[in-house]
């Protein structure tokens, strides 16, 4: 209990000047924007993140607001496309006057980048791709990074005497860089490599899993951003008779829909990625639960955590996205619900405590040490 108060304590002392509560209401709002997949193959996903936003945003408001200010969310459906993530931001900044941006996915979020620039608006996002967000003032990352993922693999491999590793990666500029880091992470530690990209959003993937059969794996990694194409594939692995041992970039057990999609096949599954902190996001969690009906998942966590980010750098500046982006680079000190607290490196990235590899047994996750 006294963790808790704390937590919510600090926050309010982080976020609301004094006296800011009575007036909070009064005053022009400070908007946020969202430029998020509500439609198309990664919307499934995109709905579930985004109440944990409006969560964070609520509990702000209740504080108070920023410096007496109220925050809104204004929304915009980037549909998971390049051309999407690039009209809903123009529309965000230049009609709505938004002055911080939080997105997501590899190539909405390269193809927002320049504009960000252009714009001299700060984008916050949960991508994973190493160095991407490195380049610009104006572009920040909370989330592991794959490196970080590909590192604990390795570990794993090195450990449990792995030697053939087949991936499955998406079919586009992240399945690439997934890759590379297999690749490369394979070669280092000695290990035969095979890899079958696949396409996101069908539903049958018999075809990639027969490459894998024939490569005679002792490990699968499944990578799936969008968490629901991986279960398709993780049964049809296990359908196949393949019964090497499953590997997951991302903590997907709490994605609603997933745990039903993989079925019989989760127990056993050893995933890279963020837990959340059962006492430090107990308010997070009752309120997320209390609003969608179910509980939280990690990256409906690590939006959260980004609305608390960017309110802190408005407090410790001004609603100036040239004056928010200089906070984000140098800000510190933000509980997190993974534990802890956030602190932006010097590579633009923050990466939450709490990485680290779990299992599935029996329906949870269990550290892997």
């Amino acid at each position: 209990m006294f963790v808790r108060k704390t937590v919510v304590t600090a926050l309010a002392a982080l976020l609301v000047a004094p006296g800011a509560a009575a007036s909070a209401q009064t005053r022009e709002p400070y908007k946020i924007g969202v430029t998020w997949a509500l439609t198309g193959p990664l919307a499934n996903s995109g709905q579930d993140y985004l109440p944990a936003a409006e969560v964070a945003v609520a509990r702000i408001n209740r504080a108070g607001g920023v410096n007496g200010h109220p925050l809104q969310l204004a929304v915009e459906d980037s549909q998971g496309t390049p051309a999407g993530g690039v009209t809903a931001m123009r529309k965000l900044v230049e009609v709505d006057g938004i002055q911080a941006i939080l997105t997501n996915y590899t190539n909405v979020v390269s193809a927002q980048i320049p504009l960000a620039e252009q714009l001299h608006v700060p984008i916050l996002t949960p991508v994973q791709v190493p160095g991407l967000m490195s380049h610009s003032i104006y572009t920040y990352s909370h989330a592991e990074t794959i490196a970080s993922t590909v590192n604990l693999f390795a570990a794993y491999w090195k450990n449990h005497h792995i030697k053939r590793v087949f991936a499955f990666v998406p079919n586009n500029s992240l399945g690439q860089i997934m890759s590379s880091e297999y690749k490369s992470a394979a070669a280092a530690a000695g290990i035969d490599y095979g890899e079958s990209a696949f396409n996101v959003g069908e539903n049958d993937y018999r075809g990639e899993v027969a490459r894998a059969k024939d490569f005679n794996p002792d490990g699968v990694i499944v990578s799936s951003p969008g968490g629901l194409d991986g279960t398709v594939i993780i049964r049809e692995v296990r359908e196949a008779g393949i019964t090497a041992q499953l590997f997951l970039p991302g903590t997907f057990v709490d994605e609603p829909g997933w745990k039903e999609g993989v079925g019989n096949y989760l127990d056993g599954i050893v995933m890279a990625g963020l837990t959340i902190d059962p006492v430090a996001a107990k308010p997070f969690m009752d309120d997320y639960q209390s609003k969608t009906g179910h509980p939280a998942s990690v990256y409906a966590a690590e939006l959260y955590d980004a609305v608390m980010m960017v309110a802190a750098a408005i407090q410790r500046s001004s609603y100036n996205g040239d004056a928010i982006a200089k906070q984000l680079a140098v800000l510190k000190g933000i509980p997190s619900v993974f534990g802890g607290t956030i602190t932006m490196d010097p590579d633009h990235y923050s990466v939450p405590a709490s990485n680290h590899l779990s299992q599935a047994r029996n329906g949870q996750l269990v550290a892997v040490r």
